[in-house]
């Protein structure tokens, strides 16, 4: 009789070096798998089923448009419809947010899978990537379809850059980059020190009035002084005027602002993923 072998030896992940991008892909199946009960559970047992994904962003967007749009006085700053204006930066907040959200909750709510079977750990915050992704290109089209009504139905004079339009998917991937980093992160975090869960959802509401999505910079400038400056080295400034530079003349697309978030981008990811593979050997025993 044959001596039988493993098909699988697992070694204790000592570096960051041991972010295994390949056996990562060997997972695929278990990452769709992951995708489609992130994406079912969103809407399970709910009336309206997806279209939540439409009636946030719209509620929001006319809440902050009625609320903060006399107070910031968004007309001073950009000559863009109020609605088109928070809507734009709605649909950019919504995917950071969530994205970080979740992917913070990787240890304390995988717990019980995590301790019965062993698969790459990074499989879950990648698929809340993904899964966000889905419910980002929904809000997205409803960003379009308000887009093209202003500018069709209204006669607004305005139009997207060929610029920005092409660097499009890289603004997406260095927001998807930032969630993630800051999610694994928080989540290798929230492991020992249980005070981050709490202060997560409150964190990022805090982070938005530091982003200009309801507001533009300018009117930072002149309302705000010397915060403005905090404002400006916040990575997700440059991401959020990146995506309203690709669709509005009032925006100037700058290079140096998106490298920049870039940067932080991937040093957040890279310092995450080390904490993630640090936590992740010893992390039973504190969650």
């Amino acid at each position: 009789m044959s001596e039988s072998k493993w098909t699988e030896i697992i070694f204790p992940k000592r570096s960051l070096g041991a972010l295994n991008l390949k056996e990562l892909f060997k997972y695929k199946d278990l990452i769709l798998l992951f995708v489609k009960r992130d994406f079912v559970a969103y809407y399970k047992q709910t009336i309206l089923g997806p279209f939540w994904y439409l009636l946030q962003p719209i509620i929001q967007t006319v809440i902050y448009a009625l609320t903060f749009g006399a107070v910031f006085n968004v007309k001073e700053g950009t000559s863009i419809p109020s609605f088109l204006f928070f809507l734009s930066g709605n649909v950019m907040w919504w995917y950071f947010a969530q994205s970080l959200v979740k992917t913070s909750n990787t240890f304390t709510e995988n717990a019980h899978i995590f301790g019965k079977v062993y698969f790459p750990r990074l499989t879950v915050p990648v698929s809340v990537l993904i899964s966000n992704m889905i419910g980002f290109g929904i809000q997205f089209s409803l960003f379009i379809v308000a887009y093209l009504f202003f500018i069709f139905g209204k006669g607004m004079d305005f139009y997207p850059s060929i610029k920005g339009l092409l660097f499009f998917p890289i603004i997406i991937l260095n927001m998807a980059i930032l969630g993630l980093g800051l999610g694994l992160i928080i989540s290798s975090l929230t492991t020992k020190y249980k005070d981050f869960k709490h202060f997560v959802g409150f964190g990022v509401q805090l982070l938005m009035f530091a982003s200009p999505v309801i507001f533009p910079l300018q009117v930072a400038e002149s309302k705000f002084g010397a915060f403005a400056k905090l404002i400006q080295y916040n990575p997700m400034t440059p991401i959020i005027r990146s995506f309203r530079a690709s669709f509005f003349p009032d925006f100037v697309f700058n290079y140096e602002d998106l490298l920049y978030s870039g940067i932080c981008a991937v040093v957040f990811f890279l310092f995450g993923a080390f904490l993630f593979n640090k936590t992740e050997q010893n992390f039973m025993d504190t969650v």
